[in-house]
Parts: structure tokens; sequence; C-alpha cells
């Protein structure tokens, strides 16, 4: 119940951690200011082709410094219009406004009142009433539209409006109606804005050169012709989208290329762009997740900026613009609340491992978990390892001789001896029981060669006890017990203690193999399980008997361990000779050599002999030697 819990626990902070995040980023992209930032980090791929339908007649400093100071008189602009009418222009549109009178009027009205080409004249938005140059009169030919462009707080124009509902009237934009013209459809009223690129380039040419006919004649034949101020001195300029000034005619005439190649920039709604960045963080953040190490994090956070950037190109390439800075802000934000989420999560299963295996694992070891402690498990897994059993003999009768502070001085100074010998070999110690300990090996981490690890590390605690003995002047006794097998490992324990602990049928067998060491007066005893799992040649091996224990039928195979040493390798060859012989029920020969090694001093060699005179007389022995008690 306490893991179903904490996994719960752990899923609603990391939910609400990226719920947070998604929120802020969603409501930093939405916001104006959010909006122009994604503006303009598209603005350098603002560029469609250029279209040689179109050219600009440019009011710049040549022209004013050759025809004289700006306003010009009306008859400038009727001698212009009328050499472009002659040059077959398709259409002529004046970002220019003409609502004054002045002086040459009347010629320049003239002009127009009897052409043939459409021309597009420049009106005013005056507090919701149309002003409209009176030059227009009855020619239908003759249009009145908008020149005005709003652009946004950078000052570059990215957006046009169709049309704009001035009083009664709905009246067109420049550009787009030298659009309507162009492709001879009628204006439908609306007010929506699209967004346009700039072309490459258009072609540009001075006022005073087409005055003067330096123009070639087929320059202007079928073109929409652009006029308007390109001098800097007439401040009608906006912010290109490199951060150069551009000439309002200029933006006309860009909307209206963009109008010719059918190119229109769409971006999100808030709707949409709050959907895609929450789909987008939330992908992320599951792939993220299922990650393990720093490298491959960075290899899945670079895979998704590399799909990120190609998409948004693509998309781009659709005319439609994604909220991309946010969505890389979005992927580091979750790239780093995941980093600091492990990182404080691996922080509390360190201390949680420290405060578990601290005092019962080698440092190194210990260091071993913290690295790992991502793909630990602590609910409970079947593993196949070593487990240690070891036990003073009779530590009851002699703890009765010794006052308290005494027993438990030398206690403690015994387990403080006994235990480097476990943690070095890699053992993690379970529990102490008094004097008993018990220890095992092959979790939390897995350990190669565990058992030769195991029974290494009884043969270091007959070491470390006959140092202890000599030190104290004492005479301990210790029986140690070792057997490979399947267990259960995890956390046991009720709500308010838990400890990290082994189950199975494995440990009570190792339990009981300890307590055999006394009736065979050997210090380690390990099972045929664990000895044919060791491999190390200074470790020999003596088969002392074949067995079963209390409440088992599956007979066990015990050896004493020992380090090799020649005249402890001559007794052990004696002995097994000795119990082939006693398990053939060839009791004379077997006794014969039994007591020759216990003229020794060879203890389970007395142990056999005393055996044999009860054998002899059971015709149903079969080789194997039943214990009744635990």
């Amino acid at each position: 119940m306490n893991e179903v819990v904490s996994f719960i626990k752990q899923y609603i902070t990391f939910a609400v951690g990226f719920v947070v995040v998604t929120v802020v980023v969603v409501f930093i992209a939405v916001s104006t200011r959010g909006e122009l930032l994604t503006q303009q980090f598209f603005d350098p791929l603002r560029i469609t082709s250029s279209r040689d339908e179109v050219r600009i007649v440019g009011i710049d400093d040549a022209s004013l410094q050759s025809i004289g100071a700006w306003p010009w008189d009306r008859s400038i602009f009727a001698k212009l219009t009328s050499s472009l009418y002659e040059h077959g222009a398709k259409a002529v549109v004046y970002d220019v406004l003409f609502l004054e009178p002045r002086s040459g009027d009347i010629v320049f009205k003239k002009v127009l009142d009897d052409s043939i080409t459409p021309t597009v004249l420049a009106a005013k938005n005056n507090n919701g009433a149309l002003l409209e140059s009176f030059l227009r009169g009855g020619n239908t030919r003759i249009i009145s539209s908008l020149p005005q462009v709003t652009p946004d707080t950078d000052g570059k124009v990215r957006m046009y409006p169709q049309g704009k509902e001035i009083g009664n009237v709905c009246v067109d934009t420049l550009a787009h109606s030298a659009f309507l013209i162009y492709i001879h459809k009628q204006f439908i009223c609306n007010e929506s804005y699209n967004s346009f690129r700039y072309p490459t380039s258009i072609q540009t040419v001075s006022v005073q050169d087409v005055l003067n006919n330096k123009i070639p004649n087929d320059f202007f034949k079928n073109k929409v012709i652009f006029i308007g101020s390109t001098a800097l001195d007439l401040e009608d300029h906006f912010v290109g989208m490199s951060g150069e000034k551009v000439s309002g005619v200029y933006v006309h005439a860009s909307i209206f290329t963009s109008l010719l190649n059918n190119v229109s920039d769409r971006t999100l709604t808030t709707t949409e762009t709050t959907v895609l960045i929450t789909l987008y963080g939330l992908l992320f953040l599951l792939v993220l997740y299922r990650t393990k190490t720093i490298i491959t994090q960075l290899l899945v956070g670079t895979g998704f900026i590399i799909i990120l950037i190609t998409g948004t190109l693509t998309m781009f390439s659709y005319g439609i613009i994604l909220p991309f800075p946010w969505l890389i802000l979005v992927t580091f934000l979750i790239a780093g609340y995941n980093a600091l989420y492990r990182f404080i999560k691996e922080r509390k299963q360190n201390e949680y491992i420290s405060s578990l295996f601290s005092k019962y694992v080698h440092k190194d070891v210990l260091e071993e978990l913290m690295k790992s402690s991502s793909s630990l498990r602590f609910d409970g897994e079947r593993r196949e390892m070593s487990i240690l059993f070891s036990d003073i003999r009779g530590f009851t009768s002699f703890s009765e001789t010794m006052t308290p502070e005494e027993l438990t001085k030398l206690l403690n100074g015994y387990l403080s001896a006994m235990t480097p010998a476990i943690l070095e070999e890699k053992g993690t110690i379970d529990k102490f029981i008094g004097d008993a300990i018990m220890a095992f090996w092959n979790a939390p981490l897995f350990v190669e060669d565990h058992t030769t690890h195991a029974v290494k590390a009884g043969l270091r605690m007959e070491h470390a006890l006959r140092l202890f003995n000599t030190k104290h002047k004492s005479n301990l006794a210790v029986g140690i017990g070792i057997h490979f097998g399947n267990v259960i490992v995890g956390n046991v324990g009720s709500e308010e203690r838990v400890n990290y602990t082994i189950l199975g049928d494995a440990v009570n067998l190792a339990s009981r193999v300890e307590g055999l060491t006394k009736k065979y007066g050997v210090g380690l005893l390990v099972t045929e399980e664990a000895k044919e799992r060791v491999h190390d040649a200074n470790i020999i091996f003596r088969k002392l008997d074949i067995i079963t224990v209390k409440g088992k039928s599956k007979p066990t195979v015990l050896y004493e361990a020992q380090t090799y040493n020649k005249e402890i390798k001559e007794i052990f060859t004696h002995y097994e000779h000795a119990f082939v012989h006693y398990q053939n029920k060839k009791w004379d020969e077997a006794e014969t050599i039994f007591k020759e090694l216990e003229s020794k001093g060879d203890i389970p060699s007395l142990h056999m002999l005393e055996r044999i005179p009860i054998l002899k007389n059971d015709p149903s022995f079969d080789g194997v030697w039943h214990f009744d008690e635990k």
C-alpha cells in the first residue's frame, strides 16, 4: 500500500510541475509580446520570389533635387501618369495623397478622366469619414483605396487588411485593389488581416528618369506600377525584416507581390497554441522520463530540437507559423525540470539507500548503490543469492558468567571484528540477532561470483575471530553456515518500520547448516549448492556428510571449507576415502581411517565413529543421516 501511495505522490508531483511549466509558457506565448517574439523569429524567412509584373517609381532624393522641393506641382504627376499610360502600364497605383487643391490639378484631372488604364488613388480615413481625392472624377477606372498600413510595435509591417469599413462604405487597400485589378475580380468587403512576405527585389526607377525618358519603352508594359516616396526626408518609411528602413510604397508593392505568389502566413490561434505546446511538452516529457542516462537524455533533447526545427520550417513552407521560440523554451524548461526532479528524487533515493545500507554494506558498495539508485528495486524480487549465518557457540551459558557491561563490550567488539570480513567481500549484513549474524550476497547490487565472496568472507571471519581471541584473551568459538539458493529479497515490515531482507526456504536451510557446525565440531559448513559455485583454488573442501534436516525430505550434502594447507588437504582426502566406505557400509574400513584422523584431533571423524555403531544395526541406512532436531 505504501508503495502505491508513494508512486501516486511521485506522479502527482511530476504532473503538477509539468502543468506549471506548460501554463507559464502558454501564457507568455499567447501574450502580445509573446506573439511578437514569434513573429520576429520568422522575419528572416519572410521572403517570396520577385515578380516581373510589378514596378516601383520612386519619389527619391535625386527627383527632389531635379524637380524641386515637395510638394510638387500636379502637372508633374500628369506628365508622369501620361508617360506610364503611354508605355502600356496595366495599372497605376499612387501611394500619394491628392486631397487638397494645388497648381496643375486641371491638367492632372484631365489625364485621369481620359484614362482607360485602371488607376488607384490614395484615400484617407479621417476619424471615421472617408476623404477621397477630388481628382477622381467620374471615371470608374479611377479607384479610391486606403494606403495605411499598421506596423507592429517594433515598427515592422507584417500584416495588411483587405478592406476597411468607413461610415457606410467599405474601402479596399492599395495593394489588394491592384491585385483585384490584375486578376479582374470585384472587391468584396473583408476587414480581416493577412500576413505577407517581402520579395527578394522589386525593380525600382526614379521619377525624374521616367520624365526624362531614360527608361526603356517596354519597362512598364503590362506592369502594375506603384508610385510613392522613397526619399528619407518625406518620412514615409517603416522597419524592414532585417532592421533596415523600407519605404511605404515598397511595402504596398511587396503585399501585391505576395498576393501574386499566393503566399500568406497564418499564426496559430490561442487555442491551437495552447494545445500544441501542451501536447508537444507532454510527448517530450514522456520520452525523456523513460531515459536512464544523461547521454540518452541529451540525445533525446537534441533529437526533439532537430525534429522541431525541421517541422517548423516545413510548416512555414506551407504558410503556417508555429510558436517555435516557445516550443524551444518548453523543451529546455521541461528538460531542466526533469533533471531537477530526477536530482531530488535520486537524492531522496540515495538518502533512503544510505539509511538502509550505510552500516550493512561496504562503503564502495554503498557508492555503487548511490550510482545505481534509479534502477534498484526494493519492492520484492526473486534472485539467486548466497546466504551466511554465524553464531557464537554456547553464548547463553557464556554470557551468564559476565556482567551486562562486560558482555555488551565484548559482543560489540566481536561484531565489529566480524563486520569488515563480510563488507569487504561485497556482502550485505541483513541483521545482528544478539550474537548471531545474518548476511547475504547478490543484493541489492548484483555481485559476480558472489558465492566465492561469501565463502571467502566466512574464512576471513574465522581469521578475524582468532585475532580477536588473542587480543581480548577470550576463547570464543563460532559456527558459520553458507547456502546458495533462490530467495525473495525486498523491503519487509510494517508501516512504522521496514527492513531490507530475504525470505525463502534457502534462508531457513542456511540457518540450519550453521546450527550443524557444532554437531560436527567445524567452523565453516557449506552446502553442495554453494560449494559448486566457488571458484578459488586457495579454498579446499571436504565432503563431510549427507543429511536431511527436520521437516525436509531432500538430502543436503555438507562440506567443510578451509584455506588451502597441505596438512589439511591430506586430512580432507583421507576423510573423504573413509566417507566412501561409510556410505557403502564398509564399517571396518571406515572406522580404521576415522580412528587415525581422530587421533590427529579431527573432530568430524570422532563424530562419525560415534555414529557407526548405531548404523551397523540399521539395515535401512541409505547413506543419508537424518537429523530430528533443529
